[in-house]
């Protein structure tokens, strides 16, 4: 990947060149990024290429004591970048963004997971409901969850500190493809067309891949919309939050916002907690 100092990489032309071809198949819609609830669920976060793909998003999610997680998702491509991403897929103008039944179908047989609802309000809008029935469950589900990506363990009492409980996520270049398996409908092509250094073998760095995008990828003249797409992480917890790290609290609510250049790069990696009193 010699080239991508000052341009994309062979691979990533190739990408591009692809892209040519699959805009003549409108019929393949964007697949919704639903599951990546499941790990913003489960640790605070989120993670993922939702934003691989989608350009915001929002997660309002609630842990109960019984361990089991609901969450309300929200998808959104502004209107700045709805047409590029359109030409990913080979979309028409006014063609929902979004796939509702793909979503459903990506969920069936699944039980650590579960989608409860999801609609599209608009053609650049996904809403949907997702619930997890056990949390333990799901870190359990090495198919979607690798080892130390999703943690959630009992903290034991010490001297007058009562036991506690800490949940955490940590993502990073080494667990970044298990993301998209959280995210069930996601559309790879798109991923793929984004050449996300997240993904890569052999990433090139944060600013080599802003130049990138400016150059080739997304446009110059897109730059300030890009820049402005994160996920917002909203994580309520049984009970008043103790301590955390990697965003902000007041009593039992968790917020953190996620930028999506952050997630595509993770050139560093992504690490909160929450811990409260059992």
């Amino acid at each position: 990947m010699n080239l991508r100092r000052n341009n994309l990489s062979g691979k990533s032309r190739a990408r591009i060149s692809e892209n040519a071809h699959l805009q003549s198949r409108a019929s393949h819609k964007i697949d919704a990024l639903v599951s990546f609830a499941a790990l913003l669920v489960v640790v605070a976060a989120t993670a993922t290429a939702i934003l691989f793909v989608s350009c915001s998003g929002s997660l309002d999610a609630t842990l109960k004591t019984d361990g089991s997680v609901r969450a309300a998702v929200r998808l959104d491509v502004p209107d700045a970048l709805s047409g590029r991403v359109r030409q990913f897929v080979g979309l028409g103008s006014r063609e929902p963004l979004f796939n509702t039944e793909a979503v459903r179908n990506q969920f069936l047989g699944r039980t650590s997971i579960m989608l409860v609802d999801a609609s599209t309000p608009s053609p650049e809008v996904l809403t949907s409901v997702v619930w997890v029935p056990n949390i333990d469950a799901l870190i359990a589900d090495t198919s979607l969850v690798p080892q130390g990506m999703i943690q959630f363990r009992k903290i034991p009492a010490q001297g007058s500190a009562p036991a506690m409980r800490e949940l955490s996520v940590s993502l990073s270049r080494e667990n970044a493809p298990y993301m998209l398996k959280l995210f069930p409908g996601v559309d790879k092509r798109i991923v793929e067309s984004l050449s996300p250094p997240a993904l890569e073998p052999d990433p090139v760095s944060a600013a080599e891949y802003r130049l990138n995008l400016e150059q080739v990828i997304i446009g110059k003249k897109y730059m300030a919309a890009f820049d402005a797409c994160a996920v917002d992480i909203v994580i309520t917890v049984p009970r008043a939050i103790a301590a955390a790290a990697g965003g902000s609290f007041s009593g039992p609510i968790f917020r953190a916002k996620l930028p999506l250049f952050d997630l595509l790069t993770l050139e560093k990696p992504i690490v909160f907690s929450v811990r409260w009193p059992e």
